[in-house]
């Protein structure tokens, strides 16, 4: 936020996403390369890939430790823990909180449950139906990097709208469909729409309470915690009624980002 305009900066968040989707998606081959020593593990295997991302994240400080940033000063004292917890008696501030929370939930979610719908409906192996998971990344991949120009040419509340109903056009068709097909649409659909919720709601607050940027900033962090929340409550409809009932899980979460959309300023 001290680098780029209010206006672009959801758009600079969304790209930001996509590097990291990058890193998700890659994650899974390299591990898989040096298993099958495809490329020089010296003896580690698959957790050459924890060198491999320890060398990148390196470069990646000592590149930003070079970079010359402009930081808007601090009015007054600092917050307290206290303080920056109070933050979310502001009404929109929680809303954006409980976001953040439903948006994480959504995609740890997706990434753990997409499997086991095509291994319970079409008896597919763990191996085959991981595929599913790599699908989902695809599309977010996809997502945070188209998003990344949308965003620069149309409202964050217009494209924030289209992904959510993205979103719950997917859950709806996870409880009809039972075709492959279908299912690989629905979970893209999924990858698609959850990849650009986190940063447009991250500007959305840091926007709204410019004056305490570092504090806002904090408790949306804070939210990922909502990926916890959400498996515990899958992992118990699961357990009651079949897949069917964590994906309805999800869509409790869905359906609370639609709401969202609509306190959101034009």
């Amino acid at each position: 936020s001290n680098i780029v305009s209010g206006e672009r900066l959801a758009s600079s968040l969304t790209f930001g996403q996509f590097v990291k989707a990058i890193a998700s998606f890659l994650a899974p081959y390299i591990a898989m390369w040096g298993a099958t020593q495809a490329i020089p593990s010296l003896g580690m295997g698959w957790r050459v890939l924890f060198p491999v991302y320890m060398v990148i994240a390196v470069i990646a400080i000592l590149w930003l430790s070079g970079t010359s940033i402009r930081e808007e000063k601090e009015e007054g004292r600092p917050s307290t823990f206290g303080e920056c917890l109070a933050l979310l008696g502001k009404p929109f501030i929680f809303l954006c909180f409980l976001g953040i929370m439903c948006h994480v939930g959504i995609d740890v979610g997706t990434n753990t449950t997409a499997p086991k719908i095509l291994m319970e409906r079409l008896g597919m192996t763990l191996a085959d139906a991981g595929f599913a998971t790599s699908l989902y990344f695809i599309f977010r991949t996809a997502g945070c990097f188209l998003g990344a120009f949308i965003l620069q040419k149309m409202a964050p509340r217009t494209f924030f709208g289209i992904s959510v109903l993205c979103m719950l056009a997917a859950m709806v068709g996870l409880f009809v469909f039972h075709e492959k097909t279908m299912i690989y649409i629905c979970i893209a659909l999924i990858g698609f729409g959850n990849s650009n919720i986190f940063p447009v709601i991250f500007s959305q607050a840091l926007l709204a309470m410019p004056q305490k940027k570092n504090e806002v900033s904090g408790l949306m962090i804070m939210g990922l915690f909502g990926g916890t929340v959400f498996q515990i409550a899958m992992g118990l409809a699961s357990d009651a009624v079949g897949q069917s009932g964590a994906v309805a899980v999800m869509t409790v979460g869905v359906v609370y980002l639609f709401f969202y959309m609509l306190r959101m300023k034009r």
